[in-house]
């Protein structure tokens, strides 16, 4: 699923990169060893029309990466990225008052195809494996996205969490206005375990960067 974005403000309820998080008025935001974590994004899947099976049918999803500023935390640190799910928006408020940026994306969606774009994805396609790569720089395929195949720039393996039970949860391209640079102006990827998306289950997540 394509997710289109325009710098624009946003606050509420509305999905969002970057900005203000919409968040209950008691929560407590999360800290690790070396600081504290920066708002992603939040995405409000009621939002969402006639989306994949897969992805909760309403509801909101907050997302958070560490950070610090000497560059400790790696993004296959285990807890980068942190994510919040909530059925029910009631008594939530914009969160003014710590690590918010002035910048937000609106977000819209869009249903798409992927395809896995990498001979370490899939080595059987019957021509140059290349030619879809440099498709995705051609505008053909979205650089950010839910669910779909695992998209990098530089790595040279398959960053999907071994085991066979994990799959993509979100694509994201470095980006500028909202100050995100994932592996020197690559891409972030979050992965999660399939039964946990099913359940709506969003407290452990897994990521990469290339």
């Amino acid at each position: 699923m394509k997710l289109l974005s325009g710098l624009e403000k946003s606050s509420g309820q509305e999905s969002r990169f970057g900005g203000t998080p919409f968040l209950p008025n008691n929560f407590i935001w999360p800290t690790h060893d070396k600081g504290e974590y920066l708002f992603l994004g939040q995405i409000n899947f009621d939002e969402i029309q006639n989306g994949p099976a897969d992805l909760p049918k309403t509801g909101m999803l907050s997302l958070f990466y560490a950070y610090d500023e000497n560059g400790e935390i790696f993004w296959q640190s285990e807890d980068y990225i942190k994510g919040f799910y909530w059925e029910s928006t009631k008594d939530f408020i914009d969160y003014t008052n710590i690590n918010t940026s002035a910048l937000s994306k609106k977000i819209s969606f869009t249903n798409g195809v992927d395809v896995p774009r990498y001979e370490e994805l899939r080595n059987d396609w019957p021509f140059d494996p290349e030619l879809l790569f440099e498709l995705s720089y051609g505008g053909v395929f979205s650089d950010d996205y839910l669910l779909g195949y695992p998209s990098y720039c530089t790595l040279g393996y398959d960053p999907t969490p071994n085991g066979g039970e994990w799959m993509s949860l979100i694509t994201l391209m470095s980006n500028s206005e909202l100050d995100w640079c994932w592996h020197d102006g690559d891409k972030l990827m979050v992965f999660i375990e399939k039964d946990k998306l099913l359940n709506k289950d969003f407290s452990c997540l897994k990521s990469d960067a290339g």
